[in-house]
């Protein structure tokens, strides 16, 4: 009796630990997905790998984030990178503001936030992407783009 009762006390304590080991690994999950995400602390690498990271995962395919982009928020070294990006088309998810209230079900392009980022490097303004913003890539702003490096490249 006294080892039916051991062994049943023995499975019920392997078992709430699985149940709560379970949940506890759900629960940081989720976490992750909805802890305030600031601008700021990212840079253009950081920002596209995040929204790649996020594609499909959300209900909404749009990572929230909170604040503005500062001034010269892209930098010389991260040119490169964006360049070798702009061209594609590879789907992600699209940025929304923590104040947005319009949910949207599109998909944003790499290439598009490739493209806005490296505009504004070019043309030194600061970033706006407003309350949502899911960019595709343009054929006219990867000309207009390719004309200005094979200008500073012979520079």
């Amino acid at each position: 009796m006294k080892r039916i009762i051991l062994l049943l006390f023995i499975i019920g304590v392997i078992a709430t630990s699985a149940f709560l080991f379970y949940n506890f690994k759900e629960n940081k999950e989720l976490k992750e997905y909805s802890k305030t995400i600031y601008v700021k602390d990212l840079n253009p690498k950081s920002f596209i790998e995040l929204c790649k990271k996020r594609y499909n995962k959300t209900p909404i395919n749009s990572v929230t984030m909170a604040g503005e982009f500062p001034e010269n928020w892209v930098k010389p070294n991260d040119v490169n990178y964006l360049i070798s990006l702009m061209y594609s088309k590879e789907k992600c998810c699209g940025y929304m503001n923590i104040f947005s209230s319009h949910i949207s079900k599109e998909d944003a392009e790499i290439g598009g936030f490739a493209l806005i980022f490296l505009d504004s490097y070019i043309s030194k303004t600061k970033i706006n992407l407003g309350l949502n913003s899911y960019p595709k890539t343009s054929k006219e702003s990867i000309r207009k783009i390719e004309n200005w490096y094979r200008k500073t490249k012979k520079i």
